[in-house]
């Protein structure tokens, strides 16, 4: 598709911007959160060794777990994604949790409540209210990946989003990252801009020398930003105001995948009143996008890659 673009480039020359592969289970660079709650009967007595699995809509990844005599589960090492929670008891109906979005860094409170009936019946819940977060303090804000493809981004740096997030101010997203001194940072809550951690699928994408991060991936290529600005847990560290978490697009069952151009173009431009003429500007940024599976369920691969 041909779209115009008024910010310059995110890339110089010729980048492959992300290849990643992803083996089943072991999406140990993407792992992020987890689902925990309590089961319970109608009379809100704990249900012990209730079995409580989960299922990615993606990839169908699986983790499953059982409660404990308090009735409490704990699904660990969880990809961000879209999940179908089953959670289901000797003596008690079957229920059906669809559409539970996890993202990066969250840790969701999913509390359950079975009816007395046989195992061949099943309760379908299809929505539910907000989940909310109540197993921790930290505070933290979301750039999905619908508003970091539809949101107006001028250079496609990727870390200029964040400057819609509350508590991010003097954010610095350069259109290009040359050398160390030139990376992306920013002022969160009234921190240095060189007291933050940049982190790309759990990765160390932050350069120490200059406390700046690194050549982030187009944003096609990006899931979510997650930005951690209090209160964050002990895996966390390297700095003192915030932390930056950058999550990728993966491959899933299906195929996907877009292209873009971006032209800038004096032809297209209008020459001002004090102008005597348009000023030459002749820009190009082009690539593509794509995933799917190589193994169904399985094995499955993403890549990005973009020109300037």
């Amino acid at each position: 598709m041909h779209r115009r673009a008024s910010g310059s480039p995110f890339f110089r020359g010729q980048v492959l911007a992300l290849l990643v592969l992803v083996f089943g289970s072991a999406l140990e660079a993407q792992i992020a959160g987890r689902i925990s709650g309590y089961v319970r009967d109608p009379s809100g007595a704990a249900i012990a060794a209730a079995s409580v699995t989960a299922v990615s809509d993606e990839q169908q990844l699986r983790r499953a777990a059982q409660t404990d005599e308090t009735g409490f589960y704990n699904l660990l090492a969880m990809p961000a994604g879209t999940y179908r929670l089953t959670i289901e008891a000797p003596g008690f109906e079957k229920q059906v949790q669809s559409g539970v979005l996890l993202t990066s860094g969250e840790s969701l409170r999913l509390d359950a409540e079975l009816k007395l009936g046989q195992l061949q019946t099943e309760v379908t819940v299809s929505s539910t209210a907000t989940l909310v977060n109540t197993t921790n303090q930290s505070l933290s804000a979301l750039v999905d990946d619908r508003r970091i493809v539809d949101l107006p981004l001028a250079g496609r740096n990727v870390v200029s989003l964040a400057r819609i997030l509350p508590g991010a101010m003097d954010v610095r997203a350069p259109q290009e990252v040359n050398n160390t001194r030139d990376g992306p940072n920013m002022s969160v809550n009234g921190g240095r801009t060189v007291d933050n951690n940049f982190t790309f699928n759990g990765a160390n994408f932050t350069s120490f020398a200059q406390a700046t991060g690194q050549n982030f991936p187009p944003p096609d290529a990006v899931q979510e930003i997650r930005i951690q600005t209090h209160n964050f847990t002990a895996e966390y560290g390297h700095s003192a105001s915030a932390q930056v978490a950058v999550v990728s697009k993966a491959g899933s069952n299906q195929f996907r995948g877009a292209a873009w151009e971006f032209l800038r173009n004096e032809k297209l431009n209008a020459r001002s009143f004090f102008q005597p003429r348009r000023p030459a500007t002749k820009q190009n940024q082009a690539g593509a996008a794509a995933g799917g599976p190589i193994r169904k369920n399985r094995l499955f691969a993403f890549a990005s890659y973009q020109r300037l």
